[in-house]
């Protein structure tokens, strides 16, 4: 009797240790499984923003499928999660999954032979397996967690998706935005691409008498819900939530030492000695010194064609009447820029005067750029009988004005602002793909 007693103490007691490691395990390991689950959680997170900016980037021809696995993969590993494949930062590991977000109902596992267009974000599914402590001695050597994430994005601005974009919020953080941040006035508008305004939007007739004829061509038109006004010329604009970008542009990229600077071939820096800025003008008799950046005596200099011009201050681009040779330039200043384009002559036999065309010389097809902060006052002026231009023009926090008795045209161009205002008898823009750098887009974690 006594020995069987003992034996079924001994029994009693294995399983009372059994029981005391098992919960020693659930103790020790489920701390470390909440540690291990967190670190899941991270990676996925960290993988599906990275996916997503991918994706993005993709879409708008700057990768493919591998670059978007590369990027989850890098960044999901770099927040310590085993590589099962053996190869790091190779984009194959058994232990990172990817889906193409399309909707809450349909995903597309990635590699799908090809980006879908009408994916909106992506999905990370991370697998973490990792060594036990106790649970080892109860025959579970290894353990595993998963987390989940997915992302969407919003999309930046890209001026193949929008031919006017008016950025101002009303907010005052730059100056009230008026009644429009976006006013278009002529006889006829025509806009090929989409239009954007965070706040309201006038798109009307420059003679009250006449019914504006307004046409929107392959794109949208929309408006900021907080605007103070909309007057749409019946094109049925919709409420869309705010564009909020990263500047595109930097104004030290422009002065020497910078990267467009570097890139561009010929090339002036201007710094004017007198608060009214310099004027360049193509018959003005004396040209700037080439790659020279020191201050500046005269008032006037020569405008060279095909140069880039970085000013440290204002700067007036002066076309005088009868020139209407075709002027290639891009201009990149600390302060404001006016460029005041005279009467030309009737060349064609049309009745209209053929002014000067502009066209951008370099950095990603840039006419000008102004970071002036000023929402009454323009930062960018243009004034001329006729407007004709090929380019972006960017005044991120700054108010561009284009005033005309004639045509605004441009058949390769777009418009970034804080405040756009157009007025001319016909307003004609097309929108290029590919203008600038491609805006960074707005992303977020939905799950």
């Amino acid at each position: 009797m006594g020995q069987g007693r003992s034996g079924q103490t001994l029994v009693l007691v294995a399983l009372m240790l059994t029981a005391l490691i098992g919960l020693a395990a659930l103790a020790v390991d489920g701390n470390q499984a909440y540690a291990q689950r967190r670190r899941a959680q991270n990676a996925a997170d960290a993988g599906a923003l990275a996916g997503t900016r991918a994706l993005w980037l993709a879409q708008h021809g700057a990768g493919d499928e591998s670059a978007i696995l590369q990027a989850i993969h890098q960044i999901v590993e770099a927040q310590g999660i085993p590589d099962a494949g053996g190869q790091p930062g190779d984009a194959q590991n058994p232990n990172v999954q990817a889906s193409y977000y399309i909707s809450d109902t349909v995903q597309i596992p990635i590699p799908a032979g090809a980006v879908p267009s009408n994916a909106r974000g992506v999905v990370v599914v991370v697998r973490n397996p990792f060594r036990s402590f106790l649970a080892a001695v109860i025959g579970h050597a290894w353990l595993e967690v998963r987390a989940q994430a997915t992302a969407i994005y919003f999309p930046g601005w890209s001026s193949g998706e929008y031919a006017l974009t008016a950025l101002c919020k009303n907010e005052n953080t730059n100056g009230p935005c008026y009644q429009n941040a976006l006013n278009l006035s002529g006889s006829d508008i025509y806009i090929n691409g989409g239009i954007h305004s965070n706040a309201g939007l006038n798109l009307t007739n420059a003679d009250p008498s006449k019914a504006p004829h307004v046409v929107l061509e392959n794109g949208v038109c929309e408006y900021g819900g907080e605007a103070y006004g909309l007057n749409d010329a019946g094109l049925g604009c919709e409420g869309a939530s705010p564009i909020i970008l990263e500047p595109l542009y930097t104004i030290n990229q422009f002065q020497p030492g910078g990267t467009y600077w570097q890139d561009a071939g010929r090339k002036f820096c201007l710094q004017p000695s007198s608060a009214q800025g310099v004027t360049l003008d193509p018959t003005a008799p004396y040209t700037p010194t080439e790659g020279f950046c020191g201050p500046n005596t005269l008032s006037t200099y020569r405008l060279v064609n095909e140069a880039l011009y970085f000013v440290n201050g204002n700067v007036t681009v002066k076309i005088p009447s009868g020139w209407t040779t075709p002027i290639t330039i891009t201009v990149a200043a600390t302060g404001r820029i006016n460029v005041d384009m005279k009467n030309c002559p009737d060349i064609d036999g049309d009745g209209l005067p053929d002014c000067s065309p502009l066209y951008a010389y370099t950095a990603k097809s840039l006419l000008f750029f102004s970071p002036v902060k000023d929402a009454s006052t323009p930062v960018i002026q243009v004034s001329s009988p006729n407007i004709y231009w090929n380019g972006l023009i960017y005044a991120p926090v700054g108010l561009v004005r284009m005033s005309s008795a004639g045509n605004i045209v441009t058949d390769a161009g777009a418009i970034l602002a804080w405040r756009i205002d157009l007025s001319g008898s016909n307003i004609s823009i097309i929108a290029q793909q590919g203008l600038g750098p491609l805006g960074r887009p707005r992303m977020k974690l939905i799950r």
